[in-house]
């Protein structure tokens, strides 16, 4: 089980098929084909008729409405991005070419609540087969200061980091087909700042996307997460054991995790959820704890049972950092998953809590609900 069973898995919770969960779990296992941006994993978005809506402990609210193009620069930092199949119905078992419209492309939202769709970032694929319909959208990942986002650019075949304010972007030295990209699927990681970017699939590299240098990771392991300045790396196998890549090798430890954090702004910290037990495919353990390792050593600092989650609060995932003690987690809404009202358009979202990792306290932050049959989310550092 690996967080690539992960990605797809949330995938299957935004389907409108009840047997897609266990299908993709067996089809992750066949192909480890998946999207930190893209889920994988992953949800904050709305119907094009509808106003998106953030709400947060103390009634703060933002909302905001689609608008146009992205601006060339000057833009503020991304909230998050999604698409919604144009809020239609999706059917994962035909062709969905008739969503290769302005309406099924990534739109981002700022955090002053600007919403901008992105052309120049592939979003849904429209060469669904019954065989690969899980694989349904092009990844995209924002930086966790939302400065920068990461996107494939099928106009260039290559990967692409964009700077939001001043409009700067930079392209991967490596072209990956189309077709690659929908065969086989691609997960992105961004460092903190933006600058470094790792690619986890058939390709396994960290690009320092300002110089063009590429560094390429071991046979067998696939980037997990980047240190603001390129370093330390962190990355894991098949079987979500974790290491450490530097000087051209991999150090494993004896830990394995589906979901990481990013690196502390120390650089050492990484956290990880804990707990989670799986036969034949059904979970009968969550995850209940949160551990934090120095990543540069292996060795463990803290590990918290969790205080006061939702019980009917799914597929948990991990992102960056609060505070110095608390890191993000998410967890999809317990409507998002394929039960809906009948005859209506089914209610998706996510709701984000701060954990800390020395007391397990667990507060909320944000819930985000939109209306749709399918959709995909971004957030910062997730």
């Amino acid at each position: 089980m690996t967080r690539f069973r992960d990605e797809l898995q949330l995938i299957a919770a935004q389907a409108p098929e009840v047997d897609l969960a266990e299908r993709a779990v067996r089809g992750a296992r066949r192909r480890k084909a998946a999207t930190f941006g893209s889920a994988v994993a992953s949800l904050v978005a709305t119907a094009l008729t509808a106003t998106v809506l953030i709400i947060a402990p103390g009634d703060a609210t933002m909302s905001g409405k689609i608008a146009d193009v992205l601006p060339a620069s000057g833009v503020d930092p991304a909230a998050y991005a999604y698409y919604d199949f144009c809020g239609r119905r999706w059917d994962p078992r035909k062709n969905t070419r008739t969503f290769g419209q302005e309406c099924a492309q990534w739109r981002l939202v700022t955090s002053t609540g600007g919403s901008f769709r992105m052309p120049e970032a592939l979003s849904v694929y429209t060469e669904q087969t019954p065989d690969n319909y899980m694989n349904t959208g092009g990844p995209l990942t924002i930086s966790s200061d939302g400065k920068r986002v990461a996107y494939y650019s099928e106009k260039d075949q290559k990967f692409a980091v964009r700077d939001l304010a001043d409009g700067r972007i930079w392209l991967t030295p490596q072209t990956v087909t189309r077709e690659t990209m929908v065969k086989n699927g691609m997960v992105l990681v961004l460092s903190p700042d933006g600058r470094f970017l790792g690619l986890a699939g058939r390709t396994n590299s960290v690009v320092d996307m300002e110089t063009g240098q590429v560094t390429e990771i071991p046979e067998g392991w696939h980037v997990r997460r980047i240190g603001n300045g390129g370093s330390p790396v962190v990355v894991s196998d098949d079987e979500d054991r974790l290491g450490l890549f530097d000087g051209g090798k991999v150090t494993p430890s004896n830990k394995s995790a589906q979901e990481v954090s990013e690196l502390s702004a120390d650089g050492r910290t990484l956290a990880y959820l804990d707990g989670e037990e799986i036969k034949d495919n059904v979970v009968t353990r969550g995850v209940d704890a949160i551990v934090t390792l120095d990543a540069t050593t292996g060795k463990v600092l803290s590990k918290a049972k969790f205080t006061d989650v939702p019980k009917d609060l799914r597929f948990p995932r991990i992102g960056g950092w609060q505070s110095p003690t608390e890191v993000v987690i998410s967890y999809i809404r317990k409507d998002s998953s394929w039960v809906r009202d009948k005859g209506g358009v089914p209610t998706q979202g996510e709701v984000t809590y701060a954990l800390d990792v020395n007391t397990g306290r667990v507060r909320k932050l944000a819930e985000y609900t939109y209306k749709a049959w399918a959709g995909d989310l971004s957030l910062p550092g997730f």
